[in-house]
């Protein structure tokens, strides 16, 4: 009797591990939506699905270009923290967007649970024209 209770603890111990392990693999999305609004466009990255989604409000000749930055630490002793670009390139016109809307989306794979913001600014002939508007801090 006593080996039959030691074969079924064995046998649900193996089982949580492997249900630990396989949790570990799947990780999900632990942040919350953040969004860059201003009147020429908005820029919302959504971490569930790491997508981007970049809309240009005014028809001036200008386009909206997104970004993904990731927080790291700034030097090998970790003595402070800055921004780096993780995901560039996502940008939409007013006459550009995806499934028939005037919304660029750009989807993309990062890595679970750090520290990311969502930057816009405007172009124009592959040029910036003003600053980066950064949001607040999310997790991807």
């Amino acid at each position: 009797m006593k080996l039959k209770r030691l074969a079924q603890v064995g046998l649900a111990l193996a089982v949580s591990v492997v249900t630990v392990a396989g949790m570990e693999g799947s990780a999900s999305a632990s942040g919350l939506n953040v969004t860059v609004s201003k009147s020429w466009g908005t820029s919302t990255f959504y971490p569930d699905g790491d997508w981007l989604y970049i809309t240009d409000h005014t028809a001036d000749g200008y386009s909206v270009h997104g970004k993904i930055q990731q927080r790291v630490c700034a030097n090998v002793g970790c003595d402070g923290y800055t921004w780096v670009d993780l995901r560039t390139g996502c940008y939409d016109t007013t006459s550009i967007g995806d499934n028939g809307t005037e919304i660029r989306q750009c989807n993309y794979d990062i890595t679970e649970n750090i520290p990311v913001r969502v930057c816009e600014a405007r172009y124009s002939g592959g040029s910036r024209y003003g600053d980066w508007y950064c949001s607040n801090e999310t997790k991807s």
